[in-house]
């Protein structure tokens, strides 16, 4: 599965994968679904963790038809978490990766080292429970900073029950009550964030 990383407000990505037969070129749905990090606080100590969490329901609407799908069964939903640290005023974000420990209680959080930049980006799969699809993972950052995570868009080829390829896209956007954007602002005044650029935004302060 090859991922080519792209930047978000020059710190989210574009997920490409492969995998489905030739035919099967576009996604034949396009379903969003939110994800939170908490505990929603603008900053944690060294050593503290942050939780991204996630959960939906296998039956969804397509944003396209606006029908409901039935699409349970698929063990192949990923997306990506962007992980940056905002240092100088108004320059690139730096990937941060690696200054943090990660643990995976529903889903798998994973660093996949064969694509650009893995210093930058985390790999996401999510587990179907029940009639839900869920992520929940730890964040333990390991020092002190001004960061941003940046959820991606993400994809499926193909469900388990199905003897076609029914590839969907998935639009992920953070639904916190407040996601600190000030200090995004405060290091990049010069940038003007979109609503989208937003939506997929997250920062805070390790001290």
């Amino acid at each position: 599965m090859k991922k080519l990383i792209m930047g978000f407000a020059l710190i989210a990505l574009v997920v490409i994968i492969t995998g489905c037969p030739k035919p099967c070129v576009e996604a034949n749905y396009s379903f969003a679904a939110t994800s939170q990090i908490v505990p929603d606080i603008d900053s944690i100590k060294i050593g503290d963790t942050l939780f991204l969490t996630s959960s939906f329901s296998t039956s969804l609407i397509d944003q396209r038809t606006g029908r409901t799908v039935d699409y349970s069964d698929a063990n192949d939903i990923e997306s990506t978490l962007s992980i940056a640290e905002l240092i100088n005023n108004d320059s690139t974000p730096e990937g941060s990766v690696y200054n943090f420990k990660y643990y995976s209680e529903i889903g798998l959080i994973y660093n996949a080292t064969d694509i650009p930049n893995p210093e930058t980006v985390q790999q996401l799969k999510y587990l179907q429970v029940g009639n839900t699809y869920q992520i929940k993972i730890g964040l333990i950052p390991q020092k002190p900073g001004i960061f941003a995570l940046g959820i991606g868009n993400g994809l499926s080829n193909q469900r388990n029950h199905s003897s076609k390829c029914e590839k969907a896209a998935f639009t992920f956007t953070i639904a916190n009550t407040a996601q600190h954007i000030y200090y995004y602002q405060n290091w990049r005044p010069s940038y003007h964030l979109s609503a989208s650029d937003i939506s997929k935004l997250y920062c805070f302060k390790v001290y």
